[in-house]
């Protein structure tokens, strides 16, 4: 009896976290839990440093998503039938089949423009290349769920659609404490034919728990730090971009049609970058530390920029058509607080363009949230959809991050989502397989 009420006490501090956070004064859990984040180190390093118990209870504990009102198998049922139809009718008017391409979807690491950030003065603009892009192709801003960090929280969202936003504040790292407990796992590049899905991150496979996830969605190669053979360069202290671009260069077949997940490494802290050194970085209001970082990350910038333009160039020599989504995950770590004071919504803004070796229109969305990119791609290639993507491109049209108040019609898509979200990570799993699928007669 003792202990079942034990536990049920400890599983009850996890379930109260906030912010991955639990309350201080706890003796050995709060120490293990709050004093150093290792959840990115994914759910076999923790067991390892933590112990296998406490992220049993943490897991046990998590509660990965609130129960929206009205949730039941008919509920479900009529969300999946008007779905349906919306895919029908958008299915009368596209043409293109995405697996009949290649996709790239590129997160660059903290890549975002510092020019955005109030008070920054640069001697030249770091990154003129990629926003001749961005003029040129659909593109605007990304609304990150946090600053500094949440990596992995932006690549589940954008592979799966699944917005953060929805949910529980408890939940640090989709990755480790919501994917395990998925009945649903939609990816886009579930479009793909296993042996044509290739992730590469030149870090740790372990980290977020990376190598397990793309083992559990089918992907034939991951290359990553411990990838043998690896024929790769630093810029700064990190693996350069142009090494990354290189590895897709190298893997792109022109006979297939292929899925790449990439995660770039070269802009993640610590920035140290010496050249081109007549570029500069300031803010009267920042240290000189502050500063001096603020101009190594600007630098690295640069490099990203002239190894994006010449990646892109590379692809528009392929014979076969290739979309890249590419963004940035979340902006650096570097600036004080103070430097968002009079605009705190420009701490979580990063850049994203998608960008076609062949024409496609440009589209006009200024501000996405990561899980809208699959519905954008499929819009912009003109591709069919499944009653799933025909609800996401509902909320991307009219119930995403852009629309701060939605009306009437926007209120019950975002409803529709969370309730199709809930089923497929806390719920009874009561969708079917049709919902995933592309009909296209």
């Amino acid at each position: 009896m003792l202990t079942v009420i034990f536990l049920t006490s400890i599983v009850g501090i996890f379930a109260n976290r906030k912010d991955g956070k639990i309350q201080e004064n706890i003796p050995i859990i709060s120490v293990l839990n709050n004093y150093e984040d290792l959840n990115w180190y994914g759910n076999t390093i923790n067991a390892r440093s933590r112990s296998l118990a406490f992220v049993w209870l943490s897991q046990l504990s998590d509660s990965t998503m609130y129960k929206p009102q009205g949730y039941s198998a008919e509920k479900i049922k009529a969300i999946e039938q008007k779905y349906q139809k919306a895919s029908q009718i958008l299915n009368t008017e596209r043409t293109n089949k995405i697996e009949e391409q290649t996709v790239v979807y590129i997160l660059s690491e903290s890549f975002s423009d510092p020019a955005r950030v109030e008070g920054v003065k640069l001697s030249q603009n770091p990154i003129s290349n990629i926003q001749d892009i961005k003029n040129q192709t659909t593109s605007g801003l990304m609304k990150s769920d946090g600053y500094g960090g949440g990596t992995a929280n932006m690549e589940f969202q954008s592979l799966t659609g699944l917005p953060f936003y929805n949910l529980s504040p408890s939940i640090s790292v989709a990755y480790t404490e919501v994917v395990p407990k998925m009945n649903k796992f939609p990816v886009i590049s579930d479009q793909f034919e296993a042996k044509n899905r290739i992730a590469i991150h030149l870090a740790a496979p372990t980290n977020y728990s990376r190598n397990v996830i793309y083992k559990s969605l089918g992907y034939s190669k991951f290359v990553s730090l411990i990838t043998k053979g690896l024929d790769v360069h630093y810029q700064g202290v990190n693996y350069s971009d142009s090494s990354s671009y290189q590895l897709i260069l190298d893997n792109i077949k022109d006979s297939q049609n292929q899925f790449f997940s990439v995660m770039t490494m070269q802009n993640h802290s610590p920035w140290k970058e010496e050249e081109p050194n007549n570029i500069e970085a300031s803010n009267s209001n920042f240290s000189s530390d502050e500063n001096d970082q603020l101009t190594n990350y600007t630098r690295l910038l640069y490099h990203t920029d002239v190894a994006t333009k010449d990646f892109l160039n590379q692809l528009s020599k392929i014979n076969k058509k290739i979309t890249v989504v590419f963004y940035g995950d979340h902006l650096p770590g570097l600036y004080p607080q103070s430097a968002f004071k009079n605009n705190p919504d420009s701490q979580y803004l990063t850049d994203y363009f998608v960008w076609s070796n062949y024409e496609t229109p440009k589209l006009d969305y200024p501000i996405v949230n990561s899980s809208d990119f699959t519905a954008l791609l499929l819009e912009q290639t003109n591709s069919k959809v499944s009653p799933y993507y025909a609800l996401l491109t509902e909320v991307l049209h009219k119930a995403s991050v852009d629309k701060k108040d939605l009306d009437e019609e926007g209120r019950q898509i975002a409803e529709d989502l969370k309730l199709v979200q809930y089923d497929m990570v806390a719920g009874k799993g009561y969708l079917s397989k049709d919902f995933f699928k592309v009909h296209s007669e």
